[in-house]
């Protein structure tokens, strides 16, 4: 009876330690996700600041993915 009993809290122990394992994988590549988008610069002259733009004029701008 002590070795069901000692089989199962090893394997409930085993599951734990990796559900632990995956959430903290997640959360950590969730974070890292969230800080790189946070990290948009805008940055503009003094002359283009006071250059004033028709609603439905734009500047194409690039961009490059980050992954």
């Amino acid at each position: 009876m002590r070795d069901v009993f000692y089989t199962i809290l090893v394997i409930w122990i085993l599951w734990r330690v990796i559900h632990s394992i995956n959430t903290y994988r997640s959360n950590k590549t969730s974070s890292s996700v969230s800080n790189d988008q946070a990290e948009v610069k805008h940055s503009y002259s003094s002359k283009e600041a006071k250059r004033k733009m028709a609603d439905s004029e734009g500047e194409y701008v690039d961009y490059e993915e980050v992954k």
